[in-house]
């Protein structure tokens, strides 16, 4: 980690505290490594999903209006009085 890294406190449960020793110590790395590796795990995770999830609305094909007339409808949907 160079210079230019900034630091970051958290206040865990001591459970969750100590699963993170216990896999930090079973890896050989230390918390604040394997805290790392879980942000940047998760993050990738997060943005993966996102382009699976964009990929798949590609890929219905639905046919798209201009803006101004899908607001319309989108509104019009959702201020249905309720039966």
């Amino acid at each position: 980690m160079g210079s230019s890294a900034e630091r970051l406190e958290l206040h865990l449960p001591p459970e969750l505290m100590r699963m993170l020793r216990e896999e930090a110590r079973r890896r050989g790395i230390s918390v604040a490594q394997l805290a790392r590796e879980f942000i940047e795990l998760s993050l990738a995770g997060d943005r993966q999903a996102r382009i699976r999830a964009a990929e798949e609305l590609f890929q219905i094909g639905a046919p798209v209006s201009e803006w101004s007339e899908m607001e319309k409808e989108i509104e019009k949907a959702h201020l249905k009085p309720e039966q």
